[in-house]
């Protein structure tokens, strides 16, 4: 089963808004809404979850279905923590899709390749990655002259000539695979937080089957984090 999975508990204070960042209108709809009519389309599971402040729960409860389950983040302390948090709301042998509440322009058909790539390939972590000439504070993803991916390492800065590949946010990993290394992250020296692509990385080394597919779409690499990005989005978002 693919339960899918949203992380919202950012504040998004870059955004300068007076609501939590994932319910600020895109198109007149939360960008938690968007998010979640993508992922909608593939997954079986019938109730989807959302990784909140529990701050903004009457907030956040106004906006979403019946369907969708809360799971709460106090405070920061990253993604796999933030999906560490949801895990006991998940289906045991499940897949989890991860999506970020601000990737409102991630296409469908990234979405579906994403999936299919899961489901064919026989993968432990399936991510979707962006190649680009440009550089970008993600997790930067390395390859073997086979394709194969052998590096994947947060807020890395490549040491060699573009194109470049970055992950850029939406992930599908075996909950097993969670709780297997959920507990081996260490905090990040200058954040104190645990990353998802953390958890990746000790995949990798334990020989795991890590896929990617890779999209040169700029446009899905843009997150909403400002309100230049969110004058982008509106312009950009066309489902």
């Amino acid at each position: 089963m693919l339960v899918p999975v949203i992380l919202a508990a950012g504040k998004g204070k870059r955004l300068k808004s007076e609501v939590p960042k994932p319910l600020v209108k895109i198109k007149g709809k939360p960008m938690i809404i968007h998010v979640l009519n993508k992922v909608s389309a593939f997954c079986e599971s019938k109730c989807s979850i959302v990784v909140i402040n529990p701050d903004f729960e009457k907030e956040f409860r106004e906006v979403l279905d019946e369907n969708t389950l809360l799971a709460y983040q106090n405070s920061p302390k990253g993604t796999a923590d933030a999906l560490k948090r949801s895990l006991h709301l998940i289906p045991d042998n499940s897949d989890i899709l991860v999506m970020y509440s601000d990737l409102v322009l991630i296409a469908k058909g990234s979405l579906k390749s994403l999936v299919e790539l899961h489901r064919n390939g026989d993968c432990d972590i399936t991510f979707l990655s962006g190649i680009t000439q440009e550089k970008f504070p993600y997790a930067l993803v390395e390859r073997n002259e086979n394709g194969k991916v052998v590096s994947f390492e947060e807020r890395k800065i490549p040491d060699f000539p573009p194109p470049w590949e970055f992950y850029i946010g939406p992930i599908i990993i075996k909950k097993e695979i969670v709780q297997e290394y959920i507990g081996q992250l260490v905090p990040n020296k200058e954040t104190g937080e645990i990353y998802i692509a953390d958890i990746v990385a000790l995949a990798l080394s334990d020989n795991k089957s890590v896929c990617g597919f890779s999209t040169s779409d700029k446009e899905e690499f843009l997150g909403v984090n400002t309100p230049e990005d969110l004058q982008t989005a509106e312009k950009l978002l066309t489902d």
